[in-house]
């Protein structure tokens, strides 16, 4: 006998139990053991001698059943188990908990009838299918059927959970030994499963309430929302009882009608909505909300994702390619719809940062379920198209009003605009989740929409570019950002003022602004013509003493060369030759201090190389006075002295002079001024020395020499400005031939004048680049261009012998690519040239080559 079995406790008992001692207990006792410790004397002697060591022997006393003693072992628990899976039935048992216990551990270890008890239990549960299976149709057809099939679940695991704390021996200690078997649990569900969910009606019944369900709740029906509770204890059954998940259980089930229900939902509203995109948009992403809030409160945590996954490629793909991935363009049909420049833009406009973000997020999720870019190829090259609209549109904006700045000189400060929103648009809007930063794509994508936006007018940018920043240099940063700040105070959007109140604020913002200029320079493709114009501008900057700091000057052409442009070297030959010129200017008066001739160091030459210097010297002089003339050639021949065999020639454009003037107002004492002009407005203004009134034929006949269109601007300036130092007849804004001009005695008492100090500086249109000078540039420019392009050419063909035409184009892009983008046309037409200049000369055509030319050597 197994005495270890006999002294094991159930796990439903409380201990050992008494039991009257007879061969055949009556039914509903129980059985009865007493045990005692024999050492040569009961227990009291042995507590009464105090002996607390030795050998000590356990003997178990009274009858031990036999297999004979039940003669129907099987009878009570056979009832009790069909009264425990009734359904809803009060348990109305034969024997108490304990005694069903102990029948089971006397069945199962000492009987030996484990294999009939299980053989037992599993009869009976299969017969009582067929009552269960009759509750559930009749839970299903009820109003408020799943509260109804809940309970029948909640009582079902009830009874099965009883079954196996009653039937713990069988459970814990047959079944484990028995191969084949399965425990209770296991077993109770499977048949439940093959009566109930195999049942065709029951399955299909249950399967159209969920979405009839599904279907109220969508549509906001508050009955379906009130039983979004008991519907996630249903779903949890479902679970338990491993029905749930897999491809052709209910998850699957539920997600199939969830695309189909979204699907044509979204189907009928795109067709409802066709011109409304946007709005269209806002509709579906509510549904798309709503049904995360459902899935959230109803479904197991598991299938969320699944849910939302379904129904974002239910409402935004194409449902004949909709859960079965990418096979062709088409399904992306209602994203091309949907992700326009003009929805961007309708967002953008509207400050709709949020909703971008959202559709970024689905599109994103678009991607991550079919495994592939495109949805998000299709919203970043929607985002390139609407950069690339705006940047364009800047580029090539002109302005018919006539009183307000030039749109040209509104371009820059329009594209930093534009560019400071498009970047915050994508900080804020086109973050990655993985990554936690902005979407290379779309940074990407918004470099290449500036870059061909500004393809849209070349060369212009790239020029404008080049005179913002002349304007920043000449008015340096305290003016510049005062200027900035005003503009920007009184702008239609109602900006605040940029603070400068402090050096700190001022060099911050400063460096920062014109990093973000220059930042619009990395876009342009045209480095050459932003060169030529910087350069010109610079050279321009410091001859005529506009630039606000030489260290500035310095600073901004290191910055240029080191981090933009490698090819920016222009600037160091410039500040050796004003070095040098000061130099000699030194040498120049000591000289003349050596000679006596101290009454005439009021001049000041800057002697530059021509190739260092981006002007043309005019060969027409301008007529000064005999006193200038004198001083001009005795620095001649004190150069000359030096450099014998080098030749000087006068630029009086880019001359300044300073001039002492007394006005005389009637009925006023002379005030005396001194003026500081440039050289063409000097000589002017000294032909009034002797007159009162001139005509603009008359001063035109006296400087014949200087350019009718710069002859007009200097008058503008004198006439026209806000320091009339002239006043003008008729009164305008233009110069025509017919004016006439006198000198303004009265010029101190306007408020310029009153406001005016002893020195005065008149503003000199000449010192900003005029439309005649800056197309004079531009074809200036393309002739360079074409001898860089031929230049390349003969290079490339002189190391390859032979090439085709395209690999001339390609090779040739490649090589100027650092100055410019070439037009395809532009290099065919070199090309020919070189052909025609006998640089190369076409191969003989080969049958199935392309045509390609030869290196003439």
């Amino acid at each position: 006998m197994n005495v270890f079995t006999l002294l094991e406790f159930p796990k439903s008992s409380v201990g050992f139990s008494a039991l009257a001692n007879h061969h055949e207990p009556r039914y509903g006792e129980q059985l009865h053991k007493v045990a005692r410790i024999d050492d040569d004397s009961d227990s009291a002697s042995a507590s009464r001698s105090g002996a607390t060591k030795g050998v000590m022997r356990i003997r178990i006393t009274g009858d031990v059943p036999r297999a004979s003693v039940l003669s129907e072992p099987f009878r009570p628990i056979r009832y009790n188990i069909g009264v425990i899976l009734t359904p809803f039935m009060q348990p109305s048992l034969s024997e108490s908990y304990e005694a069903i216990s102990l029948r089971t551990r006397y069945i199962v270890c000492v009987d030996g009838k484990g294999e009939g008890l299980y053989n037992m239990l599993r009869e009976k549960l299969q017969s009582s299918m067929t009552d269960i299976k009759d509750k559930f149709q009749e839970a299903l057809l009820t109003e408020d059927w799943i509260s109804s099939v809940v309970k029948l679940f909640d009582w079902f695991h009830d009874a099965i959970g009883l079954l196996q704390s009653l039937l713990s021996y069988l459970d814990q200690v047959y079944i484990p030994r028995a191969r084949g078997t399965q425990a209770i649990q296991p077993l109770a569900f499977d048949i439940f499963n093959d009566r109930i969910f195999g049942h065709v009606g029951i399955s299909e019944k249950f399967r159209e309430n969920i979405s009839t369900w599904a279907t109220g709740d969508r549509r906001n029906s508050t009955v379906e929302r009130a039983s979004r509770s008991s519907l996630a204890r249903l779903f949890n059954h479902l679970i338990i009882h491993d029905v749930y998940f897999g491809p052709s259980r209910y998850e699957q089930y539920l997600l199939t009608s969830t695309q189909e229900y979204y699907s044509t939902s979204a189907t009928t509203l795109q067709h409802d909505m066709y011109e409304h995109p946007a709005a269209f948009f806002d509709l579906v992403y509510g549904l798309l909300e709503a049904e995360v809030e459902r899935s959230a409160e109803t479904f197991p945590s598991e299938s969320r994702q699944a849910i939302e996954e379904t129904t974002i490629r239910a409402l935004f793909l194409l449902p004949d390619v909709s859960g079965s991935g990418p096979t062709d363009g088409a399904w992306l049909d209602r994203l091309k719809w949907l992700a326009t420049p003009e929805l961007i833009k309708h967002y953008a406009d509207n400050n709709h940062t949020l909703t971008m973000g959202k559709l970024y997020q689905v599109f994103t999720t678009l991607s991550s379920v079919s495994s592939s870019r495109a949805p998000l190829r299709v919203l970043s090259n929607s985002w390139k198209a609407y950069v690339h609209n705006m940047v364009s549109g800047i580029v090539k904006a002109t302005s018919a009003d006539q009183s307000a700045l030039d749109s040209e000189e509104k371009m820059v400060p329009n594209l930093l605009r534009f560019k400071e929103q498009a970047e915050g648009i994508l900080a804020a809007t086109f973050v990655s989740k993985e990554t936690k930063s902005r979407d290379e794509d779309f940074v990407q994508a918004l470099s290449d929409g500036f870059i061909t936006g500004f393809r849209t007018r070349r060369v212009k940018p790239a020029e404008m570019l080049a005179k913002y920043l002349d304007n920043m240099m000449r008015k340096g940063q305290a003016k510049f950002l005062e200027s900035l700040s005003k503009s920007t105070r009184t702008s239609a959007d109602g900006d605040v003022m940029i603070p400068v109140d402090s050096q700190n604020a001022q060099d911050t913002l400063f460096h920062k602004h014109l990093l973000s200029v220059l930042s619009l320079y990395r876009y342009s493709e045209d480095k050459d013509v932003f060169r030529t114009f910087y350069h010109r501008q610079l050279a321009k900057r410091l001859l005529l003493g506009r630039s606000a700091s030489s260290d500035a000057e310095v600073r901004m052409l290191r910055m240029l060369k080191e981090q933009y442009d490698s090819e920016f070297d222009m600037g160091e030959t410039m500040f050796k030759d004003l070095a040098l010129s000061t130099e000699m200017m030194n040498d120049f008066r000591r000289h003349k201090a050596a000679h006596g001739a101290y009454d005439d160091d009021n001049l000041d030459v800057r002697v530059l190389q021509r190739s260092a210097w981006p002007f043309e010297v005019s060969k027409k002089q301008i007529l000064i006075t005999d006193e200038m003339e004198r001083q001009l050639s005795t620095f001649i021949a004190f150069y000359h002295q030096k450099h014998g065999n080098r030749k000087l020639d006068w630029d009086h454009a880019l001359g300044t002079m300073s001039l002492k003037t007394r006005f005389r107002p009637p009925g006023r004492d002379a005030v005396e001024k001194e003026l500081s002009v440039s050289l063409y407005q000097g000589v002017i203004l000294l032909m009034f020395q002797g007159k009162d009134k001139l005509s603009f034929e008359e001063i035109k006949e006296v400087q014949h020499s200087i350019d009718d269109d710069d002859l007009r601007r200097t008058l503008q300036s004198l006439a026209c400005g806000k320091k009339k130092i002239l006043l003008k007849e008729p009164s305008g804004r233009d110069v025509h031939d017919g004016d006439s001009f006198m000198f303004n005695e009265k010029f101190v008492l306007s408020e310029e004048g009153r406001k005016a100090g002893y020195k005065i500086h008149v503003n000199s249109i000449q010192a900003k680049v005029s439309v005649k000078e800056s197309a004079s540039t531009n074809r200036h420019i393309q002739e360079d261009r074409k001898h860089l392009l031929d230049a390349a050419i003969v290079r490339i063909m002189k190391a390859k012998k032979q090439l085709t035409y395209e690999d001339i184009k390609l090779q040739t892009v490649e090589a100027v690519r650092r100055h410019f983008a070439p037009e395809v046309e532009e290099i065919k037409n070199r090309v020919e040239a070189l052909v025609e200049q006998e640089y190369l000369e076409r191969a003989e055509r080969v049958a199935g080559q392309k045509p390609s030319f030869k290196y003439v050597a």
